[in-house]
């Protein structure tokens, strides 16, 4: 009884009689894989090969298709092994291409940074340098034109002194002196009109388009996935199972024994 308990549902439910004419099954039919009982054969199956079912449930225990049967279960198991493991292999190429491709991105922008850095530095280094040229050009210039302002307070101060206490005769001759003196300032102020140091002096910094363009950037790489064909071969060949089966042993409605079942007489009118 336990023993009988081991059998799988499907095949303990196979049942010895046709359910459809209540015989007990005698042939099977290679053809259509169908168990048949006699009238099964007279009503479906007079052209088909059919296997008397005692002969072939002999060996069927032992039979190879028993065998090809395990064999193919077992290569179908051995796939899924290889399917499982490829997969998890492919799991680990991706998680290794995906740090890979960290790794790629993090010192690419640090290489960004660095280069950043150097001409960020380089840049502030020009405009330090050309803040130091101009004011040094207009320091001197400033210099230049603060020396006249100290002649022409010299000159004003000599003026009122020698209105106030030189004689007539040093006034005169002063005076023309202090004129001379004058019209050389004169000349000196009209130069500055014509001069280059009167302009206005600004700094410009023209950025690289190029920067703008890395402000402009929404992302720094495409991320894709591509497929490379399997390189995984199933071992099963059902065709070539199939080849293994059962030898049919043909049978026709010619060899087989009716039995009469039922007898009806028919009336003539």
């Amino acid at each position: 009884m336990d023993d009988y308990k081991q059998i799988p549902p499907i095949i303990a439910s196979i049942n010895q009689y046709c359910p459809e004419h209540d015989k007990k099954y005698q042939l099977y039919c290679s053809q259509h894989e169908q168990l048949c009982c006699p009238l099964c054969i007279i009503t479906n199956h007079k052209k088909c090969d059919l296997l008397a079912i005692d002969e072939i449930v002999k060996t069927s225990r032992n039979s190879a298709l028993f065998e090809i049967m395990e064999q193919n279960l077992k290569e179908m198991k051995n796939n899924i092994d290889r399917i499982v493991e490829d997969r998890r292999q492919n799991l680990e190429i991706i998680k290794q291409q995906r740090e890979g491709f960290q790794t790629d991105i993090k010192e690419m922008r640090a290489k960004i940074n660095i280069h950043l850095d150097k001409l960020e530095q380089e840049i502030q280094q020009d405009l330090q340098a050309a803040e130091q040229k101009v004011m040094s050009q207009i320091n001197r210039f400033v210099q230049k034109v603060s020396d006249h302002e100290k002649t022409i307070d010299e000159l004003q101060n000599n003026i009122a002194a020698t209105k106030r206490f030189a004689t007539d005769l040093q006034t005169f001759f002063g005076g023309k002196m202090f004129e001379a003196k004058i019209q050389e300032e004169e000349k000196f102020m009209t130069s500055l009109i014509e001069d280059s140091g009167l302009q206005q002096i600004h700094l410009q910094c023209k950025l690289d388009n190029k920067m703008s363009d890395i402000l402009s950037m929404t992302k720094i790489g495409e991320i894709s996935v591509t497929t490379k064909p399997s390189t995984i071969s199933m071992t099963t060949d059902r065709e070539k199972q199939a080849q293994k089966r059962i030898p049919t042993i043909s049978k026709t409605i010619n060899d087989i024994n009716l039995t009469l079942l039922k007898q009806f007489e028919i009336s003539k009118k």
